[in-house]
C-alpha cells in the first residue's frame, strides 16, 4: 500500500473513534494552549514595560536622592554643564493633599523645572502641560496624572477651575494620559518654584534627570556625573553615595533579561503538560494496538508489510498530536487576548511561539508514537490472527 492509502486508512481509524481521539489529544491541547497563552502574556507585558520605559528615552540618566539634603539645584546646574548633556531637569516631590469643594485625597506632589514635559513628553488627555516659559514658573498652575484626577473626581469642565494643594489654591490646566506615559499615575505636577513654596525644601531636590545627546554617550555621561558629584561632596570612589544613578538603557536591558528568563521558565512548566499529553497518546495507541491485533493480522496476511503498519500507527499518533496542537494554539490565542484585556497589557503573539508550539506537538507525536507503531509492526500475522 502506498503512503497516501496508508494515511487515508489512519485518518479513517481516527474518525471512527472520534470521542476517544478527542480525549487522547486533550493533554496536547492543554499543553500548547498553556505555552501560547503564557508566552503571549510575558511578551505583552514586556512590550508594555519597554514601551513605557522607552517614552523616557534610552539616553536618560536618573539621579535620585537617598536623603532630603543629598542633591541640590546647584548640583543640577553643574551637571547640565557636563559635555554631552542635551537636556537637564529637576524634580522636587513629597506627599501632600489635593482637594476640591467636595473631595479630598492624598497624592504625590511633584515640582518640575520647565524642561520636564518637553523631555518626557507624556500624552495629554485634556488641557495642556505646564508652561515652559521661565516667566510663567511662578504661576500657580497644576497638571494631574489620570489616576489622581480620577481619585479626586475631576472632569473636563473643571479645567481652569481652582483646586487646593496642601491648602493652597492652584489652577487646573491639564490632565495626563497615564496609558501613554510612565510613572505619572497618582501624581500631581506643579512648577519647581511652586513646589519650593509648598515643601520649603529649597535648595534641595528629590531627583535630577539628564539626557545625553546620543544613546551611545549615556555610559560615559553616567561616569562623568558620578565623578562630578563625588568631587563636589568630597567622596572617594569607594565611599557610599547618598544618591543613585539609574541608566535608562540598562534598566530596559535588565527588564528584557528578566522577562526573557521568566518566559523560558513558564514555557518549560507548560511543556511538562505537553509531555504528559504525549504519554497519554502513547498509552491510548498501545491500547489501540491491542484492540486491533486481529485487524493487523488480517492486513499482514493479505500482503501489508511491516513498514505499512508502522507508518499507519505513526501517522495516527502524529495527526492526533498535531490536531491537538492546532486546537491548543487557537485556544491559547483566545485566552491570551482576553487576559491581555483584563490585565491591561499588550496582546502579542510571536510567530516563533506558534512554530515552537506546533513543532513541539509534532515532535511529541513522533516520539510517543514510535513505540506503539513498532509494537504493531512487529506482530506476527499468525499470532495476531489467533489473538482473542
Amino acid at each position: 500500500m502506498n503512503l497516501l492509502g496508508t494515511a487515508r486508512l489512519a485518518l479513517s481509524r481516527i474518525w471512527a473513534t472520534k470521542t476517544r481521539s478527542l480525549l487522547t489529544m486533550l493533554g496536547v491541547v492543554i499543553g500548547v494552549a498553556a505555552i501560547v497563552a503564557l508566552t503571549s502574556i510575558v511578551d505583552g507585558a514586556s512590550q508594555g514595560i519597554n514601551k513605557s520605559l522607552a517614552t523616557l528615552g534610552t539616553n536618560q540618566l536618573n539621579l535620585t536622592a537617598l536623603a532630603p539634603d543629598a542633591l541640590t539645584e546647584q548640583d543640577a546646574q553643574a551637571l547640565a554643564e557636563l559635555e554631552g548633556v542635551a537636556v537637564m531637569f529637576m524634580q522636587s516631590q513629597n506627599e501632600g493633599t489635593i482637594a476640591t469643594d467636595t473631595n479630598r485625597v492624598n497624592a504625590r506632589l511633584v515640582g518640575v523645572s520647565n524642561q520636564y514635559f518637553e523631555a518626557v513628553k507624556p500624552e495629554i488627555a485634556m488641557g495642556s502641560y505646564l508652561s515652559k516659559n521661565p516667566l510663567a514658573q511662578s504661576a500657580r498652575d497644576v497638571v494631574f496624572g489620570a489616576d489622581a484626577a480620577n481619585d479626586l473626581g475631576l472632569t473636563s469642565d473643571m479645567l481652569g477651575k481652582t483646586v487646593k494643594l496642601n491648602g493652597q489654591d492652584f489652577r487646573l490646566v491639564g490632565v495626563l494620559d497615564d496609558q501613554a506615559g510612565f510613572g505619572t499615575a497618582g501624581r500631581v505636577y506643579v512648577t519647581l518654584e511652586s513646589a519650593r513654596k509648598i515643601f520649603s525644601q529649597y535648595p534641595y531636590v528629590s531627583a535630577i534627570v539628564v539626557q545625553a545627546e546620543t544613546p551611545e554617550g549615556v555610559d560615559a555621561l553616567q561616569v562623568a556625573a558620578d565623578r562630578l558629584l563625588r568631587e563636589r561632596y568630597g567622596l572617594s570612589s569607594d565611599t557610599e553615595a547618598r544618591y543613585t544613578i539609574t541608566n535608562q538603557a540598562s534598566l530596559i536591558s535588565a527588564v528584557s533579561s528578566i522577562t526573557d528568563t521568566l518566559g523560558l521558565l513558564l514555557t518549560g512548566i507548560a511543556a511538562i503538560s505537553l509531555i504528559v499529553g504525549g504519554i497519554g497518546i502513547m498509552n491510548i495507541m498501545l491500547v489501540s494496538v491491542r484492540e486491533r491485533t486481529r485487524e493487523i493480522g488480517v492486513r499482514r496476511a493479505i500482503g501489508a508489510k511491516q513498514k505499512d503498519v508502522l507508518t499507519q500507527f505513526l501517522i495516527e499518533a502524529v495527526v492526533l498530536s498535531l490536531a491537538g496542537g492546532i486546537v491548543g494554539l487557537i485556544l491559547g490565542q483566545i485566552a491570551a487576548f482576553f487576559l491581555a484585556i483584563l490585565g491591561d497589557w499588550e496582546f502579542a503573539i510571536r510567530m516563533d511561539t506558534v512554530a515552537l508550539a506546533l513543532g513541539f506537538s509534532l515532535v511529541v507525536g513522533v516520539l510517543f508514537g514510535v513505540w506503539p507503531a513498532r509494537t504493531a509492526s512487529k506482530l506476527e500475522p499468525i499470532d495476531a490472527l489467533r489473538f482473542e
